[in-house]
């Protein structure tokens, strides 16, 4: 699991003999539970490293209770920027509001590509560093890239991105369709039925068992992501 900047400068506090004020020890374990909520958003072989800050001021975080119920708000999907984040102590909702810088390995094109050219391992390469002004939508599993086609041309060095490509459907519409909701240290499971067709990392409509229709995202065959926020 990648470990947020903070929670490595705790560590590297405590090591040398020194303590955070309680204000700053509740600030250092709060990002490191947000990074674990994106990370969890963004699971695969090469999962980005999150470095959040915290732009709420401390004197509204010091209403929060010790362990409050954290929940993204949002896209799941995006990865930087500023986001929002639901936090629950008992009926009592807060919103923190954060910063979010991320690094990691993607892929680009190695060499040009056309329009519904189909991709093979040496038409792409990875690269590796910031991510905060790469496209939405980025590619961090080449598993994910192979095999897809372009929607249009793509010149070499160009960032991948889930929006550029075409894939083979991996959810077909009135499928059945596992569904994960993966919160703070749980994933919810349940099965419904896809209402459209969808490929890797595209959104589909989905209807539950008790007919309630949710949109999820595609993340293999026949299995489906869901916002909690839906």
């Amino acid at each position: 699991m990648p470990i947020s900047l903070s929670k490595l400068s705790c560590t590297l506090l405590m090591c040398w003999g020194l303590s955070l004020s309680p204000a700053q020890a509740a600030t250092s374990e709060l990002q490191s539970r947000i990074a674990s909520l994106l990370a969890a958003n963004n699971e695969g072989q090469n999962q980005p490293t999150f470095h959040i800050a915290i732009l709420t001021p401390e004197a509204r975080l010091a209403k929060l209770c010790p362990e409050p119920d954290l929940r993204l708000i949002g896209n799941p999907a995006r990865l930087t920027g500023n986001r929002s984040v639901a936090a629950r102590c008992g009926n009592k909702q807060h919103f923190i509001q954060i910063k979010v810088n991320a690094t990691g390995k993607y892929w680009v094109v190695a060499r040009p590509l056309t329009a519904g050219q189909v991709i093979t391992p040496p038409d792409i390469r990875p690269m590796e560093g910031e991510l905060a002004n790469l496209p939405a939508g980025l590619l961090f599993d080449a598993e994910k890239i192979i095999g897809s086609t372009p929607t249009r041309a793509l010149h070499p060095g160009q960032p991948l991105a889930a929006n550029q490509l075409r894939h083979r459907w991996a959810v077909l519409a009135t499928q059945e369709v596992d569904i994960v909701a993966p919160g703070e240290g749980f994933m919810i499971r349940a099965r419904g039925k896809a209402l459209n067709n969808g490929g890797l990392d595209d959104r589909v409509r989905v209807q539950m068992r008790n007919g309630q229709i949710l949109t999820a995202v595609v993340i293999g065959d026949e299995r489906v992501s869901m916002n909690m926020d839906n």
